[in-house]
């Protein structure tokens, strides 16, 4: 199983890479939900009703940090943009995938991905869910506890009336 960031740290030779890999980064990121008390842990049978929103993991590997925030979608699927910065340069990658729960573990699998050298089509990662609220969903991968934040959803302006 390869996990999620893995490929992160072959990002440090994004540091010197050729600026022709780099798109843009996107725009800031959204806000993360007001910290308040927190929320009490769900239970089992209703991970995957709880996981159906935005989520935010922060990550730093040597000289590269970044954000990755996936969308868990009703229906299995989910999306996930991760921003990677590396000195003077920045990296977007986006990606599609199918997810289930069974117990404590989240699977999920890569659909589509805009860079498939780093994640490629058909990579599983596999997440033991720790403990999971409306705010929090901390796990492990790979031997590694992780804790991502859920995101607040932006809610469009309305117009101004005229």
């Amino acid at each position: 199983m390869k996990s999620r960031f893995a490929a992160l740290a072959s990002l440090a030779l994004f540091a010197t890479a050729s600026p022709a890999i780099a798109e843009p980064a996107a725009p800031a990121a959204p806000k993360e939900a007001a910290k308040e008390a927190a929320a009490p842990t769900v239970k089992e049978e209703d991970y995957a009703k709880t996981l159906i929103g935005s989520w935010r993991h922060d990550m730093t590997e040597g000289p590269v940090t970044g954000h990755a925030i996936t969308t868990y979608l009703e229906g299995g699927k989910a999306t996930s943009t991760a921003n990677f910065k590396a000195g003077d340069k920045e990296l977007k990658v986006t990606a599609t995938a199918k997810w289930t729960v069974e117990k404590d573990k989240l699977t999920t699998e890569i659909t589509e991905s805009s860079m498939p050298e780093m994640m490629p089509v058909g990579t599983k990662i596999e997440q033991v869910i720790v403990s999971l609220s409306d705010k929090e969903f901390t796990y492990t991968q790979d031997g590694k506890k992780l804790t991502e934040k859920r995101v607040k959803e932006e809610k469009p302006k309305a117009a101004p009336a005229k």
